[in-house]
């Protein structure tokens, strides 16, 4: 590979770069999440707040950032908004005076399972381009990635 920055620039392929398609799946996964959930109101990252505290019950702040991949401040300001939609409660953490605990509302709950068809046709919609047979290397591949090396066990459910 060259390191002149001039026929770096020349010779540049955009559209195969690495931020542009990451760029355009990340679009595309937006349109497909808004299409198939058919609302705007609950982004995919509130979807995972919500399913991770449906399947694992009241999180700590620091946890429930742990377990979706975010970060902590970022995700205080939106539990907070979806505290004040009442999708989740929020309540002092009675081991720990500094932290709260976070636990899904039944608003929340009934919000979650409405979109929850819709996400899983999201899954199928999204892989539709690859074909049956390569998706769990795809998928393996993409986790590589997203992770910086070798991605962390999968649970019980093979996620």
């Amino acid at each position: 590979m060259t390191h002149d920055p001039e026929k770096l620039a020349r010779n540049w392929a955009l559209n195969s770069g690495v931020g542009f398609l990451i760029r355009l799946i990340e679009a595309r996964y937006d349109a497909l999440y808004r299409d198939l959930t058919s609302q705007e109101a609950i982004t995919p990252r509130q979807f995972g707040v919500l399913i991770a505290l449906h399947q694992q019950g009241a999180l700590t702040l620091t946890r429930l950032a742990a377990v979706i991949n975010a970060d902590r401040a970022t995700l205080g300001e939106m539990v907070k908004r979806m505290s004040q939609r009442k999708l989740v409660h929020r309540r002092d953490n009675g081991n720990d005076a500094r932290s709260y605990e976070i636990s899904l509302t039944s608003k929340g709950r009934t919000v979650l399972l409405e979109l929850v068809p819709g996400a899983a046709r999201l899954q199928e919609a999204f892989l539709a381009p690859v074909s049956p047979g390569k998706r769990g290397e795809f998928l393996e591949s993409l986790r590589a990635v997203a992770y910086g090396a070798a991605p962390p066990h999968k649970n019980a459910s093979g996620r």
